[in-house]
């Protein structure tokens, strides 16, 4: 299938696993052309990804599925690593604002862990390529900085005042967070997305924080 499509992702989910590709507002300049070309090249790496390893795809596969010029890719992107990157932290960021903007009051510190799990759950065929147990080297690397990222932003003053020490949990959660993820990814170990989302939070609570477990997805079960 190198140059066919995959079949598409049922329902209303984008190939992304997000529901409606890039939310509204996710980019700062709001040009809808941007937004569109952006979630094209995503797009089109996450279906390359379902069908080959990330080591065999070049940026000319990527913008010929994408149907974009390479001129155009690098005014966006420096190389598919920072594709990779940006986009899926502009994916989450997108759905942690809408999901802000639908309920009343400021997102639980872990509001991005949950939705990780949530949409790996949820889209399981989308994210392991990402966070499988054959996962790429370079693709571990970009999206643990990620869920570094992601975790800085809502952790915030949790941390501590000592930088050092803020970076040193932040990595430590960041693969904890990872290596959750890749279990449920992996069809060899009986890991559900809720249930790791409850050992990270059981996790965390642990650490002296308060506890934030659930339902994947905010139910009960």
């Amino acid at each position: 299938m190198e140059n066919g499509r995959p079949e598409a992702v049922s329902g209303d989910a984008s190939v992304s696993g997000h529901i409606g590709g890039i939310r509204p507002g996710t980019l700062a300049d709001g040009d809808r052309r941007v937004r569109r070309t952006r979630m094209a090249l995503h797009r089109a790496l996450i279906e390359l990804m379902q069908q080959q390893p990330y080591t065999r795809i070049t940026v000319r596969d990527i913008i010929d599925r994408a149907d974009v010029g390479r001129s155009t890719f690098y005014a966006h992107y420096r190389d598919k690593d920072d594709l990779l990157l940006v986009s899926c932290i502009e994916h989450v960021r997108g759905e942690l604002a809408a999901q802000a903007a639908r309920g009343p009051g400021e997102l639980s510190p872990l509001a991005p862990v949950e939705m990780l799990f949530r949409l790996a759950g949820t889209y399981p065929e989308v994210y392991r390529p990402l966070v499988g147990p054959r996962t790429n080297s370079t693709v571990l690397r970009s999206i643990r900085q990620m869920y570094a990222e992601l975790l800085t932003e809502h952790l915030g003053e949790r941390l501590g005042p000592d930088p050092v020490t803020a970076a040193g949990t932040i990595t430590f959660l960041s693969w904890g967070l990872y290596g959750l993820l890749e279990s449920v990814m992996d069809p060899r170990q009986d890991l559900d997305a809720t249930q790791a989302y409850r050992l990270f939070a059981t996790l965390w609570a642990g650490a002296g924080h308060a506890f934030e477990g659930g339902a994947v997805g905010g139910g009960d079960g």
